[in-house]
């Protein structure tokens, strides 16, 4: 979660608290509160749920602006819908909260049940998916699916190609791409084996491989 604060506005601005207080002539404009929060936005999701979300915050109205810290807002943040926040406060009483929504990455296949999971490692309850996911099964650990979809994003395969990832007890896992090519990878990945697993689908000697085996170090077992 990002708290942004410029200190020195605010170093700034205590002075001018300080000055306001300690002036004989300025009682009335420390009576009107104007570093007490009047106006709050909510932005990130849809017109809504932004209105719900500002809803459930409205006690945070009236109170001082500069006592308000990012703890305040933790329950915020834990939602599954959310992956992150921005809290900017626009002084001296404007609150603003730039909510970072989760998106779904895959969808878990359980014995009696799917989830859909988010890039923020938790289940999110979304009615229309507006791509087309991989599907994840032999897993419902979330972190150790989150990793390995994040290690395979940032790989040079194509996560837009992968149909379905599928896990191991011993740890391993096997990603199938839409065009019935299965890449069996080591229980010990890397990014680094995904890249060289990217480099072999290019590569003419094996343009007719349906199975790409790279479990053993040092050895490509490749089957038409």
């Amino acid at each position: 979660m990002h708290l942004k604060i410029d200190k020195n506005f605010r170093f700034f601005t205590y002075c001018l608290i300080i000055l306001f207080l300690t002036s004989i002539n300025n009682y009335n404009l420390y009576d009107k509160k104007i570093f007490y929060i009047d106006k709050v936005e909510v932005n990130g999701f849809s017109e809504n749920k932004n209105i719900l979300i500002k809803k459930e915050i409205k006690n945070i109205l009236n109170k001082n602006i500069f006592f308000i810290e990012k703890n305040y807002f933790k329950d915020f943040y834990n939602r599954n819908d959310t992956k992150d926040l921005i809290i900017k406060k626009i002084y001296p009483n404007t609150l603003i909260i730039n909510f970072i929504p989760a998106k779904p990455i895959c969808i878990i296949l359980l014995e009696d049940r799917k989830i859909i999971l988010g890039d923020n490692g938790k289940t999110l309850n979304i009615e229309k998916i507006e791509r087309k996911l991989p599907k994840v099964s032999g897993s419902k650990n979330f972190s150790d699916i989150l990793k390995v979809i994040n290690t395979l994003k940032l790989s040079k395969l194509d996560y837009n190609r992968i149909d379905e990832i599928v896990f191991f007890k011993s740890g391993r896992f096997n990603v199938n791409l839409e065009n019935n090519i299965s890449i069996k990878f080591p229980i010990k990945y890397t990014q680094d084996i995904i890249n060289y697993s990217s480099n072999l689908l290019n590569d003419k000697k094996f343009i007719n491989s349906k199975v790409i085996d790279l479990r053993l170090d040092n050895k490509i077992i490749k089957y038409e």
